[in-house]
């Protein structure tokens, strides 16, 4: 079709052989006669002309955190005659797309061009499909076609360095006996003697009890400690984007200090979604994109019961000042922690709430002003425990 210096070209075309006409001068007809031929000679050209041209991308990487920045590389390869200069723009979701212009390319050959990708809020950002436009030598007409090749990046939450949750009082020990094989190792705490069955390790035999009731005992050990942690994100309080933007990144720092030890994590939300107990940098990363993803939910009345049933270990329960839920049905873990964060976190406008923490019974309540006090008062928080002996 025409660009506006093509239909500029036309107009005048007209112009030209109206006056022409109406004045009788023959040069005025040569003049808009050339214009207009040019004018559809260009749009005939950009119409017609083949153009096969088939696209490729590469995200890296695939998933990154907030205000980490990501590389997309386009591969574009020329399927017909010698291609014009053309203008691709590869559309990224929230943005203008990313503008690259291709020189001209000969029949089989492909190059490639590379952006980056910031990425300044959590979620999934589709990139695709690409828009090409070309236009001939003067720029009077254009052609616009589009390849279908998308692709995505899910963008996790900032996460804060932090230290790991203690043990909870809650947290379960099994003997070697229910569960052999259990994670973290054994341990040398003793459990009981038994006596030996086939498949038992040689090395565990007691051998003065053995000899004491002439048959083989075996030195049973008590399982290492399991420090179960539950995060629950209150997403039907924390009622907006920014909001839900700052409890997600609060939630993802604390299960983020889970991924390198033995212990089981776990990952609720008011709607629904949960990761169960789950284990080390996989668990971690199918909780991190639930985070990634995560709405506000409609308000709720009560705990949802996925946070109830199996409660084991500690729960942190990320919310508000003015949480959706009460406290009820949370009896069942060994210890609360409830991280409340003020209005002051996510709207720079608001006067900012001081950070505070302040233990009640077996619950640990740490009040949040700002993002920038979330490692000092959650190490202050587990510092407490620790010292206090309420981690073991």
């Amino acid at each position: 079709m025409p660009t506006l210096r093509g239909w500029i070209c036309i107009a005048f075309g007209a112009i030209s052989i109206a006056l022409g006409r109406f004045l009788g001068l023959a040069e005025m007809y040569v003049i808009g006669a050339v214009l207009l031929a040019l004018a559809i000679l260009a749009v005939l050209v950009a119409v017609f002309r083949p153009l096969r041209l088939g696209v490729g991308r590469t995200i890296t990487p695939s998933r990154m955190h907030v205000g980490t920045t990501g590389r997309v590389e386009v591969a574009v390869r020329n399927g017909s005659n010698r291609s014009p200069v053309i203008r691709m723009t590869d559309r990224v979701q929230g943005t203008n797309g990313a503008q690259l212009f291709i020189s001209p390319l000969q029949p089989d050959e492909t190059t490639k061009a590379a952006y980056r990708l910031p990425t300044e809020r959590r979620g999934l950002v589709k990139v695709g499909p690409v828009d090409f436009e070309s236009t001939d030598a003067f720029g009077l007409a254009v052609r616009r076609f589009n390849a279908p090749s998308v692709g995505q990046m899910v963008v996790y939450p900032d996460v804060v360095p932090l230290p790991p949750a203690p043990p909870s009082p809650a947290s379960e020990r099994r003997s070697t006996s229910d569960q052999p094989q259990f994670i973290g190792g054994r341990s040398d705490e003793f459990h009981a003697l038994r006596p030996y069955v086939p498949g038992d390790d040689i090395r565990r035999v007691n051998w003065a009890a053995s000899a004491r009731h002439d048959d083989l005992i075996v030195r049973e050990d008590e399982a290492p400690t399991q420090n179960h942690l539950t995060v629950l994100l209150d997403n039907a309080a924390l009622v907006n984007d920014d909001a839900l933007d700052r409890g997600a990144s609060v939630a993802a720092s604390i299960l983020t200090s889970m991924r390198n030890g033995s212990d089981p994590f776990r990952l609720l939300t008011l709607d629904g979604s949960d990761t169960g107990y789950v284990l080390g940098p996989a668990g971690l990363d199918q909780a991190l994109s639930i985070l990634a993803m995560a709405e506000p939910a409609p308000v709720v009345e009560r705990l949802n019961d996925a946070a109830v049933l199996g409660a084991q270990g500690a729960l942190v329960f990320v919310t508000s000042q003015q949480p959706s839920i009460e406290h009820e049905g949370m009896g069942r873990y060994g210890r609360i922690m409830t991280i409340s964060l003020a209005p002051s976190v996510w709207d720079p406008a608001v006067p900012r709430v001081p950070s505070a923490a302040e233990a009640v019974a077996r619950e640990v309540r740490l009040t949040l002003g700002s993002m920038e006090d979330l490692a000092p008062i959650w190490s202050r928080a587990i510092a407490t425990l620790l010292s206090s002996g309420s981690g073991g």
